[in-house]
């Protein structure tokens, strides 16, 4: 088993007890329950519980309270950062890209989740427009009006991989969303219209890396391969990550924080309870994806409901 705790990984073999038994433990390591509470819930014994979280303390991964208020912007940069480092290497370990790469999941899984990230990418006008609308520091509406600028009408791109796979162009276009895309999408208009910061550092977390660019190019055109497309098809979706990278979206925190200077405790907590929420909801979008196009029975691309046809 592999965990991953910001920008470290640790491999976790198993030597005695079982896997459930050690994830049951770790579920109660949550500041709320004394040892022997967490052995009494985990129906282990004490001393095993108390070697376990030892163990925890000198990797550094225990939780130590150090209040800092206001947080100086370039120590909040970081710490952004390193989170969504991890966070956006969890969300890359969902069986849904396992299931591509090894051939796994139908051929439509991989129609899938192009098309579906057609739907997301197309909604970036607007979650950025909503952000701009409800901005709540003046100062940071030029960051999002660039922002705006280059991210708008990408989903061309993706137009053009789905017509590659077989998809006609009008097809796509009319083509209607799964749930887990709407929730995505929604959650980050929502986002963007609560707090600017946040929605700000969640670029951080959902725009491509240029660490990741090579592995997640390749990834992508092996996965048409094992799908039976031509590699080809995964081409204006690479090309639609490469002008991000060179665009600098990931930069646009560090961009905030020059302006602001430093956070506020309050707002650094509703940021990234901001992003785990985000995080979980690239999970839900990937769940759906194969979820949805893994049934043999539905409708690809995803119907509109005809009023008539009731």
């Amino acid at each position: 088993m592999l965990m991953i705790v910001g920008r470290e990984y640790f491999e976790v073999t198993e030597e005695f007890g079982t896997r459930d038994q050690f994830l049951t433990i770790k579920r109660y390591l949550d500041g709320r329950h004394s040892i022997k509470q967490i052995a009494e819930k985990a129906e282990a014994d004490e001393e095993s519980v108390r070697a376990i979280v030892h163990t925890f303390d000198e990797l550094g991964l225990l939780h130590r309270s150090t209040p800092l208020d206001p947080i100086p912007g370039d120590v909040f940069g970081k710490q952004i950062a390193s989170s969504c480092d991890m966070w956006g290497r969890q969300i890359g370990y969902h069986n849904l890209f396992s299931g591509l790469d090894s051939g796994e999941l139908r051929s439509e899984v991989y129609l899938g989740i192009i098309l579906e990230t057609y739907h997301y990418v197309k909604s970036a006008p607007r979650h950025i427009a909503t952000a701009i609308a409800h901005c709540d520091d003046e100062r940071l509406i030029p960051i999002l009006s660039q922002y705006f600028t280059e991210e708008y009408n990408h989903a061309g791109l993706l137009v053009q991989a789905l017509t590659k796979m077989g998809i006609p162009q009008e097809e796509v276009i009319g083509a209607h969303p799964v749930i887990g895309t709407w929730s995505l999408i929604n959650n980050l208009c929502e986002i963007a219209r609560r707090d600017t910061l946040s929605y700000i550092a969640c670029t951080t977390l959902f725009e491509a890396r240029a660490d990741d660019f090579e592995a997640g190019a390749e990834s992508l055109r092996r996965a048409a391969r094992t799908a039976g497309f031509p590699a080809e098809c995964a081409e204006p979706l690479i090309t639609h990550m490469r002008i991000d990278i060179e665009a600098g979206h990931t930069g646009l925190l560090d961009e905030a924080l020059e302006v602001l200077g430093s956070v506020p405790a309050e707002k650094a907590h509703q940021a990234v309870n901001n992003l785990h929420d985000l995080k979980h909801s690239y999970d839900q979008f990937h769940d759906q994806v194969i979820q949805y196009y893994s049934d043999i029975a539905n409708y690809i691309p995803r119907l509109k409901v005809d009023y008539f046809s009731l």
